[in-house]
């Protein structure tokens, strides 16, 4: 099994969450809210080795209603920017704790397919649907 070392993730230290179970919205607010300048949250089994990996989250509260998150890659590349709900619904479908159908058509139509541009430009969706699982083609 490969071993790699995250030294320089966008937003330290690390936030490990142990769940085999679905996250929550205010789970993920409380982590945001704690760390205004960023949080790097890593989902992870309950079960396993103490250093075993998870999946990745970067994200950066840009107000304080978490209305407007944005999601980064390793490298600080901005990925989109979603409100915590989809924020939520995004890391509990990418970290296989719930599938989404909004996040696998956002994940087909915009994350897989981006391009890394020389500025950063978010694929933000409309924040005034009342339903974050609602989608509506970003083309």
């Amino acid at each position: 099994m490969p071993k790699k070392k995250f030294e320089d993730i966008p937003f330290p230290p690390v936030v490990s969450m142990d769940t085999d179970t679905p996250i929550s919205i205010d789970q993920v607010s409380n982590i945001l809210r704690e760390r205004q300048k960023g949080a790097s949250i890593c989902i992870r089994s309950t079960h396993g080795h103490t250093n075993r990996g998870g999946y990745f989250f970067h994200v950066l509260p840009t107000d304080s209603h978490l209305s407007k998150c944005e999601l980064y890659n390793f490298e600080k590349t901005l990925v989109a920017t979603l409100p915590v709900e989809q924020i939520t619904l995004f890391m509990n479908h990418c970290s296989g704790l719930e599938f989404n159908e909004w996040v696998f058509q956002f994940c087909q139509s915009v994350v897989n397919f981006r391009l890394d541009p020389a500025e950063p430009e978010s694929a933000e969706l409309d924040s005034t649907e009342s339903d974050p699982t609602k989608f509506d083609s970003l083309e």
